[in-house]
């Protein structure tokens, strides 16, 4: 994955709105990937279900689950 400058990272902020700049990371960086395609597909047609779907199941291939690792992200936010 090619790491993306902090400057470039603050450019694309101010000049686009986070999905854009998300997509366009994802875009640079997983070109190649093809489930990482397929999950902006699901983002860009508005498929909430089908990419919660798809945590569920990575989350649980690696012993935990969507719910917990989103509760962890929440407090994590909440502490910083």
């Amino acid at each position: 994955m090619n790491n993306v400058n902090p400057m470039q990272m603050i450019s694309m902020l101010k000049s686009n709105n986070p999905q854009q700049v998300a997509r366009q990371i994802i875009q640079q960086n997983f070109s190649g990937d093809p489930v990482m395609q397929k999950l902006l597909q699901m983002a860009e047609s508005g498929n909430q279900q089908g990419i919660q779907q798809y945590a569920k199941q990575f989350f649980s291939s690696h012993g935990t689950n969507l719910e917990t690792e989103m509760n962890n992200l929440m407090s994590a936010l909440k502490n910083s």
